[in-house]
């Protein structure tokens, strides 16, 4: 008769993905956050340098 307490290793679920790649797919989740933050900024930053008054020469 078993104990009905205990898992058998069949019963206990295994992870689907291991935890490096969790912690590679929030890494990346991270870069591609930041990259939506700072890319937009940066091109108006490079905007107004380029079409400074004094820098345009007018």
């Amino acid at each position: 008769m078993t104990d009905l307490v205990t898992p058998t290793p069949a019963a206990i679920p295994k992870h689907i993905l291991d935890i490096w790649v969790i912690i590679l797919i929030i890494l990346a989740t991270i870069l591609v956050m930041t990259s939506f933050l700072l890319f937009p900024a940066a091109a108006v930053i490079i905007y107004r340098v380029r079409t400074h008054p004094i820098r345009s020469g007018r």
